[in-house]
């Protein structure tokens, strides 16, 4: 079974997912308006993942607004999005001096 790296960020009003390979190479994503069902949206998401990649094993994170109760649900990791894109920046292009952040319910 392949085993991915995942992270759901649940925003304001959508849900999105991303995968990467072991090489950290983006093999899947998706982006679902939640319509304040978080759960239906995260579920489709998932599911298209499935259908797409077949079974594969997930490190999962989740981030984003509304994303601390699905963590919780679910018992994985929840890390703040200014943090977890801290990390991402950090890892991928660390020559960056500023990285601003603003989403929907910040906007």
């Amino acid at each position: 079974m392949k085993n991915y790296k995942a992270g759901i960020d649940v925003g304001s009003t959508t849900v999105k997912l991303v995968v990467f390979d072991e090489d950290y190479q983006l093999i899947f994503r998706r982006y679902e308006r939640h319509f304040s069902d978080v759960k239906t949206a995260t579920i489709k998401v998932l599911k298209e993942l499935l259908e797409e990649r077949g079974e594969c094993s997930l490190d999962l994170a989740i981030t984003g607004s509304g994303g601390m109760g699905l963590a919780d649900v679910i018992d994985v990791p929840f890390i703040q999005e200014v943090i977890a894109s801290s990390i991402t920046i950090e890892k991928f292009i660390p020559e960056t001096d500023v990285m601003i952040e603003l989403g929907g319910e910040d906007a």
